[in-house]
């Protein structure tokens, strides 16, 4: 994408200043039409105010005149004192003879109306009952405009009056459609009278709000332009909300004129203006971009001389009518000129380096060669193509520095000889190392192995010397030692104790553990042989010396071979499962104590089940049940009780027959956890 001109910008900042100079103008030329439009809108608005209030004031002192002589007339007196309905209508229609718009309403002292000119005042009296109470409280006349129906505006003046101590009010009024055409000419249009609601009630043109369709506000002051109904002319509509002599809204005032032919010359005038100042910024825009043009065509030439020498073209030179001119594009022209001749004297120099330092270059890419020979073929070839790639570039590839490219190889090669060095001393380092930590791995092997061994050896290797029980058991680490163990020994001829048990953790910390806890829980059993005491002294052993905060889960029993009783406690162990002869099955109940060496002077609950003659009783850790496959899911209780159950007594070990169970659900998936189990079968002799 080519870059604009220098010429173009600028001319463009120049328009561009004018433009919003011009906006700006146009602004406060704008802003002063809407003050002036405003001051207008307020004039014709208070125009409309002085003219209505002024034919207000007149229609009010009209009624004046007559309400007045009439209720200070003796005739007027004598006839209400006399009540005479007759005399009193007679004297009210004497008093409007020749005012067909008017009517005169005659209230008694308790508002009621008594007597009318009109036969709507029964319907509609002139004033309501506020305004009745006002005049006979007091200042005891008052005029202003009522609206006695929804149909009907009178200018209305209310006068109260007492004869003998008989207070009435006579009310005078005359149609305000009345003061409509005078209003009308002061106005220049047509005026009407509206409801609160917008309605019209009379106009001097009348049906022409609502066919001109106007949406109209009434409850404020306003002056607003509308579209007329058929859009070939523009509205003036002047809205005054009109108040009663209480200052309650009964209704709205509206002027309409015909402003088509001002608002077409206001346009017109906007739009010659707006031709003028186009037409103006045309020409400026010609005028400016012509000066430009002729004022940077040096400037222009001068660029381009210096483009062509940033491309090395030593060719181009400003034309000496330029160098000639005396502004500023003189001097670039002639610093164009000046830069140019110093550049052909730097070429010059810079050739006769060239040559000196191509004979440097040949030595020095020949030593270098010589020293690469002593380098492994992999990085000895990848230096004799750099100084191949660098020789062959040929004395015009001037861009780069040559002398400084062979000074690169040569920091290489000697990095890389470096670095040779340091690998081969690096590599013996790590083989000595490598072969002490293989010696220590032997060791550590050995030794591991020698702890498994000894692990197997401290369990019951072969089944109890006792009549009526049948053990079988096995033990599976995860790991080279584990954290699980059993146990089974007779405490004395009628009773057998066994326990199964999961330390914690795994490795060589359980094994520990487990070494510990089965040797303690043994010499408890057979010292105090109640279930209860054992765990609970183990326990609080266990706690005594229990710094890693290592803790055990066991099931320990004793099995009364004569009666089949089995007192156990189950301290947080997986709950053992019992089948019967009749293929039936069923587990122990979970237990509520918690797991060894967690709390101390914990007193654990016993427990008791009854085995009978044919019964089998499985015990396990977790590493059964909470065996994966390798879609994660765990062997699980269930499959637990499918594999106890499918087993038959006396065809095999069930504990071998459960790990074959174990090992086809893993499917080849290593072993997570020690694997324990012990299966005691009860089968009396008597």
């Amino acid at each position: 994408m080519r870059p604009v001109p220098l010429r173009t910008r600028i001319t463009l900042v120049i328009m561009a200043a004018v433009l919003a100079l011009w906006a700006a103008f146009a602004g406060i030329f704008y802003g002063r039409e809407l003050e002036q439009q405003r001051r207008y809108h307020e004039a014709v608005l208070q125009a409309q105010s002085i003219g209505w209030d002024k034919l207000q004031a007149e229609a009010v002192r009209r009624l004046d005149e007559v309400a007045a002589p009439l209720l200070a007339s003796p005739a007027w007196t004598a006839a209400w004192r006399a009540q005479d309905e007759a005399g009193l209508d007679q004297l009210l229609r004497q008093a409007i003879r020749g005012e067909p718009l008017w009517r005169i309403d005659l209230f008694d002292h308790d508002r009621r109306l008594v007597l009318s000119t009109s036969s709507a005042a029964i319907e509609a009296p002139l004033v309501e009952g506020g305004w009745l109470t006002r005049v006979l409280a007091g200042p005891r006349s008052e005029g202003g405009l009522s609206q006695p129906s929804s149909s009907q505006f009178y200018m209305v003046s209310a006068h109260a009056f007492s004869v003998d101590g008989t207070a009435g009010v006579l009310a005078v009024g005359s149609d305000a459609a009345g003061l409509l055409p005078e209003l009308s000419s002061m106005m220049g249009g047509e005026v009407f009278l509206l409801t609160s609601r917008g309605r019209e009630v009379v106009g001097t043109r009348p049906g022409m709000p609502s066919a001109e369709q106007l949406a109209l506000a009434l409850r404020e002051p306003a002056v607003t332009e509308h579209r007329s109904a058929t859009g070939d002319a523009t509205l003036l509509a002047v809205v005054q909300p009109l108040t009663g002599p209480d200052h309650r809204r009964i209704g709205a005032l509206l002027s309409l004129r015909d402003v088509t032919s001002e608002r077409a010359r206001d346009q017109q005038l906007a739009t010659w203006g707006l031709a003028g100042a186009a037409v103006f910024l045309l020409l400026l825009c010609l005028a400016v971009s012509t000066w430009m043009r002729r004022a940077m065509r040096p400037l222009e030439r001068s660029v381009q001389v210096l483009g062509a020498l940033a491309q090395g073209d030593l060719r181009c030179a400003p034309e000496e009518s330029d160098q000639a001119l005396a502004d500023e594009s003189g001097q670039i022209a002639r610093g164009v000129a000046a830069l140019r001749g110093e550049m052909i004297h730097l070429q010059t120099l810079r050739e006769e380096r060239v040559r000196n330092r191509q004979q440097q270059e040949q030595l020095i890419r020949r030593e270098l060669k010589l020293l690469a020979e002593n380098l492994d073929d992999t990085t000895r070839d990848d230096i004799l193509r750099s100084l191949e790639a660098q020789a062959l570039r040929g004395p015009d590839a001037l861009i780069g520095n040559d002398l400084a490219d062979l000074a690169n190889i040569l920091g290489r090669l000697s990095g890389l000889i470096t670095n040779q060095r340091a690998k081969l001393v690096r590599l013996v380092d790590d083989l000595q190392q490598a072969m002490t930590q293989q010696a220590v791995l032997l060791g550590l092997q050995q030794e591991l192995e020698i702890a498994r061994n000894m692990q197997l050896s401290i369990l019951p290797r072969h089944p109890p010397v006792a009549r009526g029980v049948e053990v079988t058991a096995l033990m599976i680490p995860a790991q080279e030692v584990g954290g699980d163990f059993y146990d089974y020994f007779l405490i004395d001829d009628d009773r057998l104790a066994f326990v199964v048990a999961d330390v914690s953790g795994k490795g060589i910390p359980a094994a520990f553990f487990m070494a510990v806890s089965r040797t303690l829980l043994k010499s408890n059993a057979l010292f105090l042989r109640d279930p209860a005491k054992v765990v609970t002294r183990l326990n609080d052993q266990l706690c005594a010396e229990n710094d890693q905060m290592m803790f055990v889960t066991a099931f320990f029993g004793v099995l009364n071979l004569r009666t089949g009783v089995v007192d156990f406690v189950n301290a947080g162990h997986n709950p053992p499962v019992i089948r019967g002869q009749a293929s039936q099955i069923r587990m122990l109940p979970r237990g509520q104590n918690v797991a060894l060496a967690v709390v101390e002077d914990v007193r654990y609950k016993p427990g008791r089940a009854a085995l009978r003659p044919g019964d089998t009783l499985l015990l396990y850790t977790d590493g059964v049940t909470e065996a994966n496959d390798p879609s994660g899911r765990m062997f699980g209780e269930q499959r637990l009780l499918d594999a106890v159950l499918r087993h038959q007594p006396g065809q095999g070990s069930l504990p071998q027959e459960l790990l074959r169970e174990v090992r086809a659900f893993e499917r080849g998936k290593p072993q997570i956890d020690d694997i324990t189990c012990v299966a005691l079968r009860y089968i009396p002799t008597s």
